[in-house]
This record gives C-alpha cells, sequence and structure tokens, in this order.
C-alpha cells in the first residue's frame, strides 16, 4: 500500500479507535500514563485509519533503586494494531520505524537509562518473530506461561495467624498506594504507575484478591476474563517479610476457587524463565505448562 501517512493522533480519532480495538479508545481518553506523542496513526488519503501504534512505559522504566545499574533494562511496551485484522507489511514497516524514532527521543531525555522498546510474541507465531528479528530486534526474556484445569480439585493452605485474604477494590487513592507500595516492596522497586493500577481496575472481570496482616496489605492475587472459559491468576506477590509462609498459596487458591464458581473453566499464568521459586510453586499447586511467549526487543540506542 503506498497511499498512506503517519501521523499523531487527533481528537476526532477517537470514534476510529473503537471500530480497531475497544480499548485503544478507553487508553486514549482515560489512562492517566497516555501520551500522544506516544501513538502513531496510518491513514490513507481519505484519513482512514488502516492501523495504530502506541508505546506504554513499563513498571520497569521508572523503577526505584536501579540507578547505578547500567545493565538494568527499562522497557517501552508497543503494540500495532490493524484495521480489520489485515496487515500491510509497508504500514508495519512504517510504524515501527515511527516507534523507534520516539523511544530515540525518549531516550535522549533520558540517556542514563538502558531503553528496550519491546513487545510479547507467542514462540509459535515464527513469522511475526521472523519480521522483527529481521529488522534487529533480539530476544530479551521468555515468559512460561501455565493453566490450570478447574475442573479438578483445588487445593487448600493454611494462612499464618492473623492474616487474612479478601476481595480487595483499588478504587480510592488510600488502596492505591496500599497495593503500589506492597508492590514496590515485593519486586525491587519495580512496580505499575498509579495511573496503571487505576486503569486496570476497569478490567472485565477484574479482581484483586489482597492477603492483610492488621491493616497492612502484604500480597496479591489478581484475576480477569480473557475469554468465555478463561481467566488469569497475575499480578501474584507477596512482600519479603511474608514470603515461605503460605500466603502465596492461599491466595492463588482463593482466586482459583473464584474462579471456578464463576463457570471458568481454565485459569493461566505467565512467570519469567528464570524465576525458579514461582515455577516450583505454582507446579506445586498443580498449574501445568500452557505454552511460552517470549519479550522481543529494540534496544535503543
Amino acid at each position: 500500500m503506498k497511499d498512506f501517512v503517519i501521523r499523531n493522533p487527533k481528537d476526532e480519532d477517537v470514534e476510529k479507535f473503537e471500530k480497531l480495538d475497544f480499548v485503544l479508545k478507553m487508553l486514549y481518553l482515560y489512562h492517566g500514563d497516555f501520551d500522544k506523542r506516544n501513538m502513531f496513526c496510518a491513514v490513507n488519503g481519505e484519513d482512514e485509519l488502516l492501523a495504530v501504534a502506541h508505546l506504554m512505559k513499563h513498571g520497569t522504566f521508572n523503577a526505584a533503586g536501579h540507578d547505578g545499574d547500567p545493565d538494568f533494562i527499562r522497557y517501552l511496551n508497543y503494540e500495532i494494531t490493524f484495521a480489520k485484522h489485515v496487515e500491510d507489511e509497508a504500514v508495519k514497516a512504517a510504524l515501527t520505524d515511527a516507534l523507534i524514532r520516539r523511544s530515540r527521543e525518549i531516550k535522549a531525555e533520558n540517556p542514563e537509562k538502558r531503553i528496550v522498546m519491546a513487545q510479547y510474541i507467542d514462540t509459535d507465531n515464527l513469522k511475526e518473530l521472523s519480521y522483527f528479528l529481521a529488522r534487529g530486534f533480539t530476544i530479551h526474556d521468555t515468559i512460561v506461561v501455565f493453566k490450570f484445569d478447574l475442573s479438578r480439585d483445588i487445593p487448600r493452605y493454611p494462612l499464618p495467624e492473623d492474616v487474612r485474604v479478601v476481595p480487595f477494590a483499588l478504587n480510592n487513592s488510600e488502596a492505591l498506594e496500599k497495593y503500589h507500595q506492597a508492590e514496590l516492596a515485593s519486586f525491587d522497586g519495580v512496580a505499575r504507575s498509579m495511573n496503571h493500577l487505576g486503569w486496570m481496575q476497569g478490567g472485565p472481570e477484574m479482581t484483586n484478591f489482597c492477603a492483610f496482616s492488621g491493616e497492612q496489605l502484604i500480597g496479591n492475587t489478581s484475576t480477569w476474563k480473557v475469554t468465555e472459559e478463561r481467566s488469569v491468576t497475575e499480578n501474584v506477590f507477596v512482600i519479603p517479610d511474608w514470603q515461605k509462609k503460605g500466603v502465596a498459596r492461599n491466595m492463588i487458591c482463593t482466586a482459583l476457587t473464584h474462579l471456578k464458581q464463576q463457570g471458568k473453566t481454565i485459569a493461566t499464568l505467565g512467570t519469567h524463565g528464570t524465576n525458579r521459586k514461582a515455577i516450583s510453586l505454582y507446579t506445586q499447586i498443580g498449574y501445568e505448562l500452557y505454552g511460552f511467549r517470549l519479550t522481543i526487543g529494540y534496544e535503543i540506542e
């Protein structure tokens, strides 16, 4: 396709976004971290939307405590969405170039940071992987995806004394801050932004199962809908002082029980392939291997 241009979005594009992907419209309108400079639209001569690409800062981008580590990667996640799911190679190449140029501008504003523009691609999507590898992208991480068959019995694990696991809505600034601080402590300074936490709460069938010791939030497992049959048990963490005490096991199984009661048949989650502790935990609970995803990225010089 030759007759197209790449430009940043306009407010009048909003309804066009919905035809591509409703989430794009919501992202544009309501995500507090959204920056128009990080979104690019491919439009034809009639200003019809052909595809949209955008960047979002991953939790690693502003991670605390890693400024002295030159090898610590700050990810800029990106997505490209095509109208009618029909990809045009010229449009894809132009949007990829636009994303890289914008990433270089962000790098210029943060010269001390090691920045990688990245997305997640399933290992069986060889065409997509080949496309980006040929453009100079490399594989930065392997995500192991596990599944739990909800037709089977869900194990039960006791909690430490005075610890409780309850559904917890992140619907106010105090709740968001409690969650944010616990996530920072659990992931060595890496956490989703407050804006992104609030944004996630609008997801379909989103429920947070949080562990509390008194008023302190000490852990979490979240669930949300993928399909009518499948949901996830993600965002699993426990702060260091409460790890290895059965809290994570109880939270995950509480979430699994909830999904089973909702009529789901499968629950999935992902973890880094190098995370031996998490892999051991999930397989002991009863999760089985479901597949792999790759973090494929372009290092910004």
